[in-house]
């Protein structure tokens, strides 16, 4: 059970190269909006590989690649913290999932027991033990013209 709730975790390729052929591209467009949000990526333990952050409006492919157009970033990894910031967004409930690269190869890496061995997060910080994050455990409101700002803290 554990090996596929983290088999889930390992498509958080929001940001995989072109090319990825296991990757859907994405499909959603948001209608312009005036809402910021801006995530701080802490607890990032090494400088190798990439962190990606994937935006959902809905529960659809959470905690995977994000549907939405201009929802997937990116940022080389540095130790300490990483910023990930959408704008232009319309009013709803957002969530956002992490997941850091350490070896650039496209898919979050698990342990023989099939626990993550690379660091990986949601947008409340909400990560059971034994599951997947879900979208209705991490999302936030964002009202319009808000400027909506909080942390993610990575868990290896």
């Amino acid at each position: 059970m554990r090996t596929l709730i983290f088999a889930l975790l390992s498509t958080l390729v929001a940001c995989a190269p072109a090319g990825s052929s296991e990757i859907e591209p994405p499909t959603e467009q948001l209608a312009p909006g005036t809402a910021t949000l801006v995530l701080d990526i802490t607890n990032v333990r090494n400088a190798s590989g990439t962190v990606y952050c994937a935006l959902f409006q809905s529960a659809r492919g959470f905690p995977g690649a994000s549907p939405i157009i201009g929802g997937a970033l990116s940022a080389p990894a540095r130790v300490g913290t990483i910023r990930c910031a959408w704008s232009s967004l319309p009013p709803g409930e957002y969530a956002v999932s992490v997941y850091h690269d350490e070896n650039s190869n496209q898919r979050t890496d698990t342990s023989p027991f099939g626990a993550p061995t690379e660091g990986y997060g949601a947008s409340r910080n909400n990560l059971p033990a034994a599951a997947a994050p879900t979208f209705d455990e991490n999302k936030l409101r964002v009202d319009s013209g808000a400027n909506v700002t909080g942390s993610i803290q990575l868990r290896y």
